[in-house]
């Protein structure tokens, strides 16, 4: 239960400093998260949180991450076979930070699960987020491939 507790305190947080454009609290966070990275390097979700951060500081100048962060994420990606809560809101707080193509088959891959009701219903919201964000990401990458979905 701490996991989900800290990634929706982290979620709220990113999104706040985002909505206020704020930079300095942004890089802040950014900082910490990756510390704690570099001193728990086993643990994936302290990895995780710094991907998240590091992609909203990417989302106020439409920045894509490095080819290494990509793969890491795509990684993470390939092996899910049933998207659940966490792996949703991970993909949400980090779609604009990967070029869209590489997005696209998880984002059909979700929309599948959706599709055949085998998603809890409190991931709805979050569901939505990401088609938005994976839309605003694929229009800023001018990239249309995701307008194809709709």
């Amino acid at each position: 239960m701490e996991k989900k507790n800290n990634l929706k305190t982290l979620t709220t947080v990113l999104s706040q400093y985002y909505q206020d454009n704020d930079r300095q609290k942004l890089n802040q966070l950014t900082q910490l998260l990756q510390n704690d990275t570099i001193k728990n390097p086993s643990d994936p979700f302290m990895r995780h949180y710094y991907l998240m951060s590091l992609s909203t500081l990417y989302h106020l100048d439409f920045l894509v991450a490095s080819i290494d962060d990509q793969n890491e994420l795509i990684d993470y990606f390939f092996n899910i076979s049933y998207w659940q809560f966490y792996d949703l809101c991970l993909l949400a707080n980090v779609v604009n930070m990967i070029h869209v193509e590489r997005i696209t088959p998880y984002i059909f891959d979700i929309l599948k699960q959706y599709a055949t009701n085998n998603m809890p219903t409190a991931s709805v919201e979050t569901v939505s987020k990401i088609l938005i964000n994976a839309l605003e990401t694929s229009i800023i990458q001018k990239k249309m491939t995701l307008l194809d979905i709709y």
